[in-house]
């Protein structure tokens, strides 16, 4: 989970050795997943986080849009080396991955080209704290270039290290770390290049001489430890080299240099329990003026241990971080709200507090829908059309009887009520599924429709008889007989072919519905008069050009549409005509949902990165 610093996702800090008050803060996640976001380059304050101004940008430098390590040289505070990765090409774009050195405290910036001119990354950058000019780092480049690198001459040149370790080949994403108080002895974690997506671990490696030569420590302890290309960390204590917490999924804990080891942490443990941390792990400190405190920030937040990694505590309350993929408030309570999460669950609050939210499903949270006559009766969801019915302190599975592999067809399932029956309920895999009993039994009502994802369904206000699908591909398609019958693709050329992320209609007029569209280069917001029949761009370049995911229309003002996006939240009064920015101080992450609550006269807004806001439009 990225922390957001100065509205930018952020993959690294450091902090200069020789002033505290000097932190450098790249932007962008180099974690290797489809929601890793970019950033615009390198922050920088000189006054402990007071203030920071972008001293590096991406756009001027070169520098990647997603860092993963900045290391200082504690010799000499004007040495940084930087890590990324990137998805472009040189020469083309500045989304280059690689390490970059600055010798002048991040001024200037030039890119290592020993592995290789063209694109590689770099995972890791260690300076040795005692041996002025020795540093290790970790590079992937698709082949005999990928591995474990060690300088002796502060960067001059270069050394792949292979003694004791796998062909480079094998080397995907991998961590390093040392002990100060004996530098010599150097770990790595690695990821398998040769594993599906590279998540699998390759081992835990042991340098006893300055990684001259290498031991393989790990045995046969981490077999079903994966997802190594996302969670991928290693630490070693302060003062004892034998000392060591890593991991990916979980944690793991050896005290005796490797000889054995102990899984410190379950993701599927009871929370609050000594042996819980949230899954994911993506960095561990250990600071020199606390012995035995461990720091693990990770997709559920912060956690700590006080005693070297054996029992764990979760520090995450006020951190607004939570990435939400929607969000739904009860209509008939305004205090009863929540929203599917990343890795979190379904998270709600029955209070209308930001510090009382609880969970009530687990794995990825997928959609949620309060029930607009009763806040107590709720359906959520998680991945792969997995559905579940929270009534009366009840809760019941009232997935849809799909096939397997339907099921996993699709990621998270739309829920769509229709609104003067909200017992009759639309869901979707690449069909659409009915149900008229709240879930209890379901039927398929269409065909496959064009082979890709539901991504969106609406179900009109003003005619519930009207019923709007979207999918990924950029289709959309109707019924006007509540689901009977469906037509056929009436997306047109109008719609750019990119997914349909929610569709809305007029509270007033069933015919007129709005669409969102994601990916970029082309207009975002559309509007149909007719049903579907004709499509126009209402955007037409007043917002801006990145992906959007939601559209809220208040019953009781027609004419009003608020749209979301990657940029914050914009507001039409003439019903996509002109457009005004209202995202005032929301921050600039992307903005997933909207929801409108007609008595309170408020709009929630859910980010993936930032929590969920509120605007009380009074």
């Amino acid at each position: 989970m990225p922390i957001v610093l100065n509205r930018r996702a952020v993959g690294a800090l450091a902090i200069d050795p020789k002033d505290p008050d000097v932190i450098y803060c790249g932007t962008g996640e180099a974690n290797l997943s489809a929601d890793s976001y970019p950033g615009v380059g390198i922050y920088q304050t000189r006054d402990a986080g007071k203030t920071w101004r972008l001293a590096a940008a991406s756009a001027r430098t070169g520098l990647p849009r997603r860092i993963a390590v900045i290391a200082i040289d504690p010799f000499d505070s004007k040495d940084i080396l930087v890590g990324g990765i990137g998805f472009g090409e040189v020469g083309v774009g500045n989304d280059v991955g690689g390490m970059y050195v600055s010798t002048d405290a991040g001024v200037t910036w030039k890119r290592a080209t020993f592995i290789t001119a063209n694109n590689y990354w770099c995972h890791a950058i260690v300076f040795d704290p005692t041996r002025r000019g020795t540093i290790y780092t970790t590079f992937t480049s698709r082949g005999a270039g990928n591995g474990i690198y060690r300088s002796a001459d502060g960067g001059q040149t270069w050394t792949s290290l292979r003694k004791g370790l796998p062909a480079p080949e094998r080397f995907g994403r991998t961590s390093l770390a040392l002990c100060p108080a004996a530098s010599s002895v150097v770990y790595a974690f690695a990821a398998d290049e040769a594993s599906e997506a590279s998540d699998r671990l390759l081992g835990v490696f042991r340098s006893r001489d300055g990684g001259a030569s290498w031991t393989s420590i790990g045995g046969g302890h981490f077999r079903n430890e994966g997802q190594i290309s996302y969670g991928n960390t290693i630490a070693v204590h302060q003062t004892d080299p034998n000392h060591v917490l890593c991991g990916g999924v979980d944690l793991h804990l050896t005290t005796d240099g490797g000889k054995s080891w102990k899984r410190v942490t379950r993701w599927d443990a009871v929370r609050g329990k000594s042996n819980y941390a949230h899954a994911d792990h993506h960095g561990l400190l250990m600071p020199v003026s606390a012995p035995g405190r461990v720091y693990d920030p990770n997709d559920g937040g912060l956690d700590v241990s006080d005693d070297g990694g054996r029992t764990w505590v979760n520090r995450s309350n006020g951190l607004a971080v939570t990435m939400y993929y929607d969000a739904d408030a009860a209509q008939s309570d305004g205090r009863a709200f929540g929203g599917g999460a990343q890795d979190n669950g379904t998270l709600i609050t029955t209070t209308g507090r930001a510090d009382d939210h609880f969970e009530i499903l687990g794995g990825d949270g997928g959609w949620i829908m309060f029930n607009p006559l009763n806040a107590g009766h709720v359906l959520a969801s998680y991945y792969n059309l997995n559905i579940f019915r929270f009534r009366g302190g009840r809760t019941k599975d009232v997935s849809p009887p799909a096939p397997e592999d339907e099921k996993n067809s699709v990621w998270m399932a739309y829920i769509a009520p229709n609104p003067k029956t909200p017992t009759t309920l639309f869901t979707g895999s690449y069909r659409v599924w009915r149900t008229r009993d709240d879930g209890d039994t379901w039927k398929a009502v269409s065909p496959a429709l064009d082979g890709s994802s539901i991504s969106a369904i609406e179900v009109a206000r003003a005619d519930p008889r009207r019923v709007y699908v979207a999918t990924e591909n950029g289709g959309i398609f109707r019924s006007v007989d509540g689901g009977g019958h469906w037509s056929a693709n009436v997306a047109s050329t109008t719609l750019p072919g990119h997914t349909v992320t929610r569709l809305a209609t007029s509270p007033v007029d069933a015919s007129v519905v709005y669409a969102t569209v994601a990916n970029f280069g082309h207009g975002h917001v559309l509007r149909s008069r007719d049903g579907g029949t004709a499509w126009a761009d209402v955007d037409k370049g007043q917002l801006p050009d990145v992906p959007h995911h939601a559209i809220a229309i208040p019953p009781d003002a027609p004419s009003t549409v608020y749209v979301c996006n990657d940029a914050g939240v914009f507001i039409s009064l003439d019903g996509g005509t002109t457009w005004s920015n209202l995202t005032r101080n929301l921050p600039a992450v992307m903005v997933v949902d909207l929801v409108y609550h007609r008595h309170d006269r408020t709009l929630t807004a859910a980010t993936y990165g930032r929590s969920m806001w509120r605007l009380s439009l009074t």
